[in-house]
């Protein structure tokens, strides 16, 4: 008799676990957003920049219960990436696309920033 209990009980079991994850799915979301900026540092009529090469960097990270762990600003991270991999001081025609997955209690976050890099002379002074 116990042994037939059991047989009935583990289809409801499987079909409680299945039922779990797809709720898990449901409460689960994703979040995109791109950005456009004509440049990362203000550029006037006074300045002249030097164009090099079409440049990306990326930054991840995640948080859990909303607490950010490395990097603390990704969007920040990326643009400091892009920068440094095209020997520049600044970014211009840039793109960002920021992306987050939240799963309960964890969220997960990647940033992907595109221009071109520049280096920028602000009224005849080179800035670093």
């Amino acid at each position: 008799m116990k042994k037939n209990i059991q047989n009935c009980l583990f289809p409801g079991r499987v079909i409680a676990a299945v039922s779990g994850c797809f709720m898990i799915l449901f409460i689960a979301g994703c979040t995109s957003v791109i950005t456009i900026s004509p440049s990362t540092s203000p550029i006037t009529e006074k300045d002249t920049y030097t164009k090099y090469a079409r440049v990306s960097g990326r930054s991840s990270g995640f948080m859990i219960l909303g607490i950010p762990f490395e990097p603390s600003e990704p969007s920040r991270a990326a643009r400091d990436s892009a920068i440094k991999n095209g020997k520049g001081n600044a970014l211009i025609e840039v793109t960002e696309e920021y992306n987050m997955l939240n799963l309960l209690i964890v969220a997960f976050f990647w940033t992907k920033v595109e221009g071109t890099a520049v280096q920028i002379e602000h009224a005849g002074e080179e800035i670093e």
